[in-house]
């Protein structure tokens, strides 16, 4: 079963799992692609809660999944 992403399903992943701006969402291009052209320009990222969200350029997401990427600050 293939999961629909959706801007609902990002916040709840974010409130179910408590992330806060120390890491970034990276979703599969297709998911990604359909979260983001929901507005009328095409972008690169996301900021959703706080939280950015990219698209995988190295296909090592699945469709429907949500991959979490830990940001380190120098």
């Amino acid at each position: 079963m293939k999961t629909n992403i959706d801007l609902a399903t990002i916040k709840s992943f974010i409130l179910t799992n408590a992330l806060s701006e120390n890491v970034m969402l990276m979703l599969h291009p297709s998911n990604f692609e359909k979260l983001a052209t929901a507005g009328r320009r095409k972008v690169k990222s996301l900021c959703i809660s706080g939280i950015n969200i990219i698209a995988d350029d190295n296909n090592e997401v699945c469709e429907g999944e949500i991959d979490v990427l830990e940001v380190k600050f120098n």
